[in-house]
């Protein structure tokens, strides 16, 4: 079972380069859901290069107010990422405590998604292999939620 790539960032928003993306099924944060009914996609990025965690400012804002009106004490403590495998199960992978911040700016133009890069912190006993071909990506030792 696998999880698909897309090349949305590339052939729709003009992305000069060819990611490792895949859509999200949803992001959770200390326990609270992320980007939980605006519709948008998400849209998330697997870069080795990277060590924690990188949003768009749109999402770090939502979640510092929602961090401030629950009064949490760590705004990034238990990040989860979920993504749906072309089976219909649920794979996660998280970080505790990712290092997290904030893109400068919005690199593509017209997008209209949430834009999150995920690093090595989510990788930590995962095993991930891409088939850049065929657009998958395998993800062994994931949390599998059905």
């Amino acid at each position: 079972d696998y999880v698909k790539l897309v090349s949305d960032l590339r052939r729709r928003y003009g992305d000069p380069t060819q990611h490792y993306t895949a859509r999200a099924k949803s992001i959770k944060v200390n326990g609270s859901f992320l980007a939980r009914g605006d519709g948008k996609p998400i849209y998330v990025i697997f870069d080795t290069g990277v060590t924690g965690l990188v949003v768009s400012r749109e999402l770090f804002d939502e979640r510092y107010i929602t961090a401030r009106s629950q009064r949490e004490r760590n705004l990034w403590g238990d990040v989860s990422v979920s993504f749906k495998s072309k089976m219909g199960k649920t794979v996660e992978l998280s970080a505790i405590s990712p290092v997290t911040t904030v893109l400068p700016e919005m690199p593509l133009k017209n997008f209209d998604g949430h834009l999150v890069v995920v690093g090595l912190s989510f990788m930590d006993d995962n095993i991930l292999t891409v088939d850049i071909d065929r657009g998958r990506l395998w993800i062994e030792s994931g949390n599998y939620v059905s």
